[in-house]
């Protein structure tokens, strides 16, 4: 008897077991994407994976799915009147219409929820479909200035006022807004020019010596210490401009440099005048007061002479020529 007892027990607990386990009529893969598609859309209600499991998962005709629990009807209740039982756009829909206007940054403070109540019920219309942009295409229409030159043009107009020094304290998105829109003319192509040609176009002196011919210049100048610590690009804008004349080594070989003069005698007394717009000094200078006053003499001449060199205004006056040169004529001076 005890034995039949036992048999007829673990029968009953056989019954009841299967009475209670939920036959599941997704797999957990497809229960799974299910469960995931609810949290996406937010439709959820709070429900965990196991109670949403036996609520959506499980046979239409097994116990688990007659008998939902009360907690899953509140949540689909929940859900639907949140989705609006008459809403006019699926949730992709909708989605796509809230991802336009947050790109669009007319969304404001409106959250997913309450934009899905009151932007996809019937009635609302769904965002237009627009083809997907590529990066470039998408930088050219952020330019909110309506440009009428491509960021090619911009880009070189802004290189070309840069160049120019006409920039000021303008930044590349600002210059784009304002000198790119439409309208604006694009900057004049020009050819790309060699070395040799920027650097003499750098050359704002409007020379009229070539680079050449100013080197030869300025390193006579140099060897004759009358640069008078000028600098290259000095001396260049000032010895080498239009109506300068270049440096020739037989221009006055009787001329010594300031460093090589050598003091022996006064120069004969001129016998003729001198040029008109020749300047003389007209003491000695105080910097050969060391020196005896014929050497103080033609020292002072000298350094005159070159500075009148420099300013081409010695005509054709040479330092030592026949009936008074410059040395002869300046000596004569300071003397008397």
């Amino acid at each position: 008897m005890s034995m039949m007892r036992n048999l007829l027990y673990a029968g009953v607990l056989a019954s009841a077991s299967f009475a209670v386990a939920p036959a599941y009529a997704l797999t957990a893969k497809e229960c799974s994407v299910k469960y995931q598609a609810a949290k996406d859309a937010g439709t959820l209600g709070g429900l965990k994976w196991n109670d949403f499991r036996k609520a959506e998962c499980a046979s239409d005709d097994s116990p688990a799915a007659s008998t939902k629990t009360t907690t899953a009807k509140k949540a689909k209740t929940t859900a639907a009147a949140s989705n609006d039982d008459d809403s006019g756009l699926t949730m992709k829909e909708c989605s796509a219409k809230y991802q336009a206007a947050k790109s669009a940054g007319t969304l404001g403070d409106v959250k997913w929820n309450d934009f899905r109540k009151t932007q996809c019920s019937a009635d609302a219309a769904a965002a237009p479909v627009t083809k997907t942009k590529t990066a470039k295409s998408q930088a050219n229409d952020d330019d909110d200035s309506g440009g009428g030159l491509t960021m090619k043009e911009c880009s070189a107009k802004y290189q070309a006022a840069k160049s120019a020094g006409t920039l000021g304290d303008v930044k590349w998105n600002d210059f784009r807004k304002s000198q790119c829109s439409a309208g604006a003319a694009a900057a004049p192509v020009t050819k790309t020019k060699t070395a040799k040609s920027q650097a003499n176009d750098n050359d704002d002196s409007g020379s009229g010596l070539t680079m050449k011919e100013c080197s030869v210049k300025y390193q006579a100048a140099k060897d004759a210490g009358t640069l008078g610590g000028l600098k290259w690009n000095d001396f260049r804008k000032a010895q080498c401009a239009a109506g300068a004349t270049a440096a020739n080594d037989d221009d006055d070989d009787s001329a010594p440099s300031v460093d090589n003069a050598t003091y022996t005698d006064d120069p004969p007394a001129p016998t003729t005048r001198a040029p008109r717009g020749v300047a003389f000094p007209s003491a000695v200078s105080t910097k050969y007061s060391t020196e005896s006053p014929g050497k103080a003499r033609m020292h002072t001449c000298l350094d005159q002479y070159y500075a009148n060199k420099q300013r081409n205004s010695l005509g054709s006056l040479k330092w030592i020529q026949k009936g008074g040169g410059y040395y002869s004529l300046c000596n004569s001076r300071l003397k008397s």
